[in-house]
């Protein structure tokens, strides 16, 4: 190989790293886009159940405490044996 061929193909291999390095910023990008996106609505369901949870709660706290209470009772009897 001659020295212009050499220099060729290393100016080449330069600048298809420079379009690699692009594109895995991209990639990066839109990853990093995808991600927080799933993470919101992860967020927003998350606080939906909880305001749901919350409201059941406080319209049956009878409920809720005869629950927690049966609940309780059937561990304990699993404990125990």
């Amino acid at each position: 190989m001659t020295k212009d061929t050499l220099t060729n193909v290393c100016d080449t291999l330069l600048k298809e790293a420079d379009h690699l390095k692009r594109d895995a910023g991209q990639i990066i990008g839109e990853v990093t886009k995808q991600a927080s996106a799933q993470v919101d609505t992860a967020k927003h369901k998350a606080n939906d159940t909880f305001d749901l949870a919350r409201n059941c709660a406080r319209e049956h706290p009878l409920k809720i405490a005869a629950a927690a209470l049966f609940i309780g009772f059937i561990i304990g009897a699993f404990r125990r044996k």
